[in-house]
């Protein structure tokens, strides 16, 4: 996940690798405060001569902590961040001084600047912009702050609370221009962009607007954007409130659904799993009315949203965010899916081979392979994952290594377990003045090794855009994102497949990277294809339970194929997937990031085999790609490595990837695997985990 600040639209890293994704459900300072005071940073003065005047999973299941501290025994070495390199704690002098600092600058920026935007020259409004960039970057840190120390400690989250209504109240002061920039007329702002300071900021400016349409009444726009955002927040509370009292009768008892889940995850035998996903489907059964209720409802807000902004279609908004072309998201779906056959399909039907069956239940799919690896010894300790991870980053590019190593120098990492940290993993950019912070949970297995493998490439990423760029041009969309963290899972799997000898680990590290590549690749294709059939058919009226959930098993068949039987759980399922209530159409990123970074990789392993002088321009031009924030749209950021995202061979090359370790991972069975040896150290087998 590369996490932005709370006033930025979050990125989520795809966590779909086992079979379903999560439902999502959230320092103490004085732990990190530590001797020396930070020096108080000055804002840019508001320049005289200014005219006066009067605005991140998917998603993995929630791990059982216990279960993570008993494997994570052995590493006592893992680092906790060092959050004061941002401020000593919440009640510093360091923080009231940089809070002071923001309101002063604010009011003066105000009481310049509002309501006189579309009245100034080139120049000016270049002036303004950074002057802006630097409220917003202050902003931005004292925002990444609170945010790390509610992740750091749940005990954190009072403590916060006073600081997080000033940066409310901070949005307010300054939330006036980047409205008053969407609303000036584009030939008006067209004749201002040959100023160099302000033409430096273009990119961001059509960032903002996109999406904006003209010949929309100011105060309408404005009407219909305050009520899609109570409407929206409300039934989506009701969505997450309905979902978080759902309780599961097993065992005589009620349980949560994250319970449920866990029981799967702990589960030792196939009928154990049968009767929990029975049970998970019949509390959801119970609660089908309301979900269908409730999702109807969101949709027809989309299409009406679509409808005022004059889209074509009700995924547009999202392509925007994303800058992305609507051609090349169909090209990319017709391509994807046409490749279930000999991908997904493939993939189970070898799957369910391996279990001895012909068709395989969902009750049994996320169970471990009968011949995978039992030994448990070889896991990896903090300091392996370090140099496992820095080796192969340095293979790829000396610079990739050196920033890497940063966060493990600067002490910029937290991989410690414990009970009152937040779940799952993130980075976190504060902005280009301050190295990112890395999360996760470190508890010694393979999975977790490429978790901090992915993190750390979005640092790195983070760095190079940030340094290049500045604040405002690092912005990046998800599909731009996610490309470092997902090209750097590839360098570390790719190292510990080339160290491990041993052929039934080398058979089980094959297998999750195949399965993890198809569920990123092609299930969220088919997640997306759920969602566009569902708003299809709202158009023609109101949905039941029934032709939802027909439409959702009919788009998950497709994608299973026929060696894969599905179950009640299965047929609930939509109700559990929170891109679907929160962030509609957002799941096609996934697949987006996934295919294009499996595109990228083929190329660079073909410039390896051309030779040291291709193999440079390759990492050199990707080095370029991650330094572009949004300076680039996409065409121009693949052009170098002679790449057309509008074509389907685009999109055949980086699903060709997957097809060449499902051929590896078939020919596994053309001879008999050897046995696991005793204490190998290696993969270790993650097991079913949550692959439910």
């Amino acid at each position: 996940m590369a996490r932005r600040t709370p006033d930025h639209k979050l990125f989520l890293k795809p966590e779909f690798r086992q079979q379903e994704p999560e439902r999502h459900p959230a320092n103490d300072g004085a732990a990190n405060e530590g001797p020396g005071e930070t020096p108080e940073k000055d804002l840019p003065a508001i320049p005289a001569g200014a005219p006066s005047g009067k605005k991140d999973k998917p998603a993995g299941a929630k791990p059982d902590v216990q279960e993570e501290f008993s494997r994570a025994a052995g590493n006592d070495n893992l680092p906790r961040w060092k959050l004061a390199d941002l401020y000593p704690g919440i009640d510093s002098k360091e923080l009231a001084g940089d809070m002071a600092q923001v309101d002063k600058a604010a009011a003066a920026f105000r009481e310049t600047y509002e309501g006189t935007i579309g009245y100034l020259s080139g120049p000016e409004l270049g002036e303004a912009v950074a002057l802006y960039e630097a409220i917003e970057n202050l902003r931005g840190k004292i925002s990444c702050y609170l945010e790390l120390l509610k992740a750091d400690s749940l005990a954190n989250f009072p403590k916060v609370e006073p600081v997080a209504k000033w940066l409310e109240s901070s949005a307010d002061a300054v939330g006036f221009f980047e409205g008053e920039i969407l609303e000036m007329k584009e030939k008006d702002l067209l004749t201002k962009l040959g100023a160099p300071a302000l033409a430096h900021y273009a990119p961001w400016i059509a960032h903002l607007r996109a999406g904006s349409v003209e010949g929309i009444d100011g105060d309408v726009s404005a009407l219909a954007q305050d009520f899609q955002n109570t409407n929206r927040e409300a039934w989506g509370r009701l969505y997450h409130e309905t979902l978080a009292a759902v309780r599961v009768t097993l065992d005589g008892k009620k349980i949560t659904l994250d319970e449920a889940d866990d029981e799967i995850a702990s589960a030792e035998t196939l009928e154990r799993r049968r009767e929990v996903r029975k049970a998970i489907g019949d509390a959801l059964d119970a609660e089908g009315k309301r979900m269908a209720l409730i999702y109807n409802t969101i949709v027809k807000d989309d299409l009406l949203t679509a409808k005022l902004y004059k889209y074509a279609r009700p995924d547009e908004g999202e392509n925007e965010q994303n800058g992305i072309a609507p051609e090349v998201v169909d090209t990319m779906f017709e391509t994807v899916k046409h490749s279930y056959a000999r991908l997904s399909h493939r993939f189970y039907r070898w799957k369910a081979e391996q279990h001895g069956v012909e068709i395989i239940e969902r009750a049994r799919l996320g169970m471990p392979l009968p011949d995978a690896p039992k030994d448990d010894s070889g896991e990896y300790g903090f300091d392996d994952a370090r140099k496992i991870i820095l080796r192969a980053y340095k293979r790829f590019s000396p610079k990739f290594a050196r920033i890497g190593k940063q966060f493990f120098d600067k002490q910029h990492i937290d991989a410690q377990l414990r009970a009152d940290k937040e779940t799952g993993a993130f980075a976190m950019p504060v902005g280009p003045d301050t190295f990112p912070f890395v999360m996760l949970s470190y508890a010694g297995g393979v999975d977790d090794l490429i978790t901090l493998g992915h993190e750390l490439g979005h640092g790195v990423h983070q760095v190079l855009a940030q340094k290049a760029r500045g604040l405002f041009l690092s912005e990046m969309s998800t599909a731009v994102s996610e490309t470092a963290s997902i090209f750097a899972e590839m360098l570390v799997f790719e190292e510990l497949l080339a160290k491990e000898k041993d052929p039934a680990r080398r058979k089980d590290l094959l297998k999750d990277k195949v399965e993890g590549m198809i569920l990123n690749g092609l299930q969220q294709l088919s997640y997306y294809d759920f969602e566009r059939r569902v708003h299809e058919e709202r158009k023609n009226g109101e949905l039941s339970v029934d032709e939802i959930s027909d439409i959702w098993v009919e788009t998950q068949k497709e994608y299973f194929g026929p060696s894969v039987e599905m179950d009640g759980y299965d047929r609930n399922f939509w109700m559990v997937v929170p891109h679907f209530f929160d962030t509609p159409f957002y799941v096609y990123s996934y697949s987006f990031a996934q295919i294009l970074v499996s595109g990228l990789y083929q190329s660079y392993k073909a410039a390896e085999q051309e030779g040291p002088e291709a193999r440079e321009e390759f990492v050199q031009n990707y080095i370029d790609l991650l330094e572009t924030g949004i300076t680039r749209n996409l065409f121009e950021m693949c052009q170098p490595f002679d790449l057309d995202p509008e074509t389907p061979e685009f999109w055949e090359k980086g699903l060709s990837l997957m097809d060449k370790y499902l051929n590896e991972l078939e020919n596994f069975d053309m001879t008999p695997a050897a046995k696991p040896k005793a204490g190998a150290k290696g993969a270790k087998k993650k097991g079913p985990s949550k692959g439910k």
